[in-house]
């Protein structure tokens, strides 16, 4: 059996992240700063693998300077599975199941077992050798010193699903679905059509819990704008809000 602790802060907590940090770093042995940055990727798991009497000391600052927390064995915590290696291309909504297919497998989900919804962004640098271009603007590719390195960003979004019995995770690109699998009225932007999907999943399964990203446009804010629920953090929220439903 496991010593290690986790830190989780209470459903009512509001997290200072400039004192948070101060406390986690004195209790952890880092640089506050190191802290500071890090807490933005956790939104509810404030600390992890810790031992018991760091643990304690720790979660007694932070509810003496008003962020509730409770400490807790690591074992305890309800992990997100990892990232899953294909995507979600197709579904079928029926009364009682969600049908899903990837390239290569496909299954249904009663759904009940539906516990957690999000979505996700992920960013990612490409960088790309480029030939240089002449006075007149036109390109030259006669000598390769004259190619110049950059750097583009692109951005993916995904909504992610997270089931229970048995304990699984899927997502769906947001540019690569195939939204016409799902029978949901087709719109003229993929947009629109990535809402109505993330709308009608979540209309059958209404007890599921929804994560940052969700929340982000339901507020009305667009799906590919950066709303900040990286991966990372979405990974934190949903294992805290899985373990507080426990």
């Amino acid at each position: 059996m496991s010593d290690d602790y986790a830190i989780l802060r209470e459903a009512d907590c509001r997290i200072d992240r400039t004192r948070a940090a101060a406390i986690l770093g004195r209790c952890l042995k880092q640089a506050p700063a190191e802290i500071l940055q890090e807490l933005h990727d956790r939104p509810g798991i404030l600390a992890r693998n810790v031992s018991a009497d760091v643990a304690r000391e720790a979660a007694k600052g932070l509810i003496l300077a008003g962020m509730p927390c409770r400490v807790i064995l690591e074992e305890q915590l309800v992990l997100v599975p990892a990232t899953p290696r294909n995507t979600i291309r197709e579904m079928e909504f029926y009364d009682d199941c969600l049908v899903f297919r990837s390239l290569e497998w496909e299954g249904r989900i009663p759904w009940d077992q539906i516990r957690l919804v999000d979505i996700v962004q992920e960013l990612e640098s490409i960088t790309e050798l480029v030939p240089s271009t002449t006075d007149d603007g036109t390109s030259d590719t006669r000598r390769a010193k004259r190619s110049i390195r950059t750097t583009r960003f692109e951005l993916s979004v995904f909504l992610e699903i997270v089931c229970a019995d048995p304990t699984l995770r899927m997502r769906i690109d947001r540019s690569q679905f195939r939204y016409k699998s799902t029978g949901l009225k087709m719109h003229t932007s993929r947009e629109l059509n990535f809402r109505a999907l993330c709308i009608a999943l979540h209309m059958r399964c209404p007890n599921a819990l929804t994560g940052l990203g969700f929340a982000w446009i339901s507020k009305g804010n667009n799906s590919h704008h950066q709303s900040g629920n990286t991966r990372k953090k979405f990974e934190n929220f949903a294992s805290w809000l899985l373990t507080m439903e426990d």
